[in-house]
């Protein structure tokens, strides 16, 4: 209860508007809420997805280097990664009911592709194709992965802050402006029971008084 609080009419006006905002106020978090609970809830069953595709190539990976270093050694593996560029990353900003993600996007070198490497096909087994491929077919879907894992942790940790907000409206600023309305409201009802009693007493006093006269 704040010391401060002037129990009068304007007082009583002014907190039953600040009561009328904060609600209003809560009723669009409320809605944002369940718009980014709606988000998530899409996003995880495609993060669900996607993470599985991508466990899957990576295994498959897996197989396929331990096949190309049994059969080729591990001076192939090395001729891989000769002549490769440095990637460029760019990212870009998105919004969502208020919530700021990034996303990446990988730029290639122009005129380049994966299997372009220092390798003569008809000295290497039909492994390493099969493993340039897998490690193509991978990019693509790592980058999916990466955006989407990106973007439902923004969406959560908004959520989360969206809760907490909420919380706070319920808990904290809503129960003590109807706190302080009804202290308020009470002190200003004595009053009027007050002056209500204070003007029959006077009344009566009056009446008693020309009753005597007469």
């Amino acid at each position: 209860m704040s010391s401060q609080l002037i129990p009068t009419r304007d007082q009583v006006i002014l907190l039953r508007r600040q009561i009328n905002i904060v609600s209003f106020g809560r009723t669009l978090l409320e809605k944002k809420k369940d718009a980014l609970l709606r988000a998530i809830e899409e996003d995880r069953k495609v993060f669900s997805e996607k993470e599985k595709r991508l466990k899957g190539l990576i295994r498959k990976l897996n197989y396929l280097y331990a096949l190309v270093r049994m059969y080729e050694g591990n001076t192939t593996v090395k001729l891989l990664s000769m002549n490769k560029p440095s990637i460029e990353l760019k990212s870009t900003i998105h919004t969502l009911m208020g919530c700021k993600y990034l996303q990446y996007k990988c730029k290639k070198a122009e005129d380049f592709t994966l299997e372009e490497v220092a390798l003569d096909p008809a000295l290497t087994s039909f492994y390493v194709d099969d493993l340039l491929r897998t490690l193509t077919d991978t990019e693509s879907v790592l980058w999916d992965f990466i955006n989407t894992k990106t973007k439902l942790n923004a969406l959560e940790a908004e959520l989360k802050k969206t809760m907490m907000k909420v919380n706070t409206l319920d808990y904290v600023i809503l129960p003590k402006l109807k706190t302080d309305l009804n202290y308020i409201m009470d002190i200003l009802n004595e009053r009027e029971r007050q002056e209500r009693y204070i003007a029959k007493k006077v009344s009566r006093r009056k009446s008693s008084q020309r009753d005597v006269k007469v």
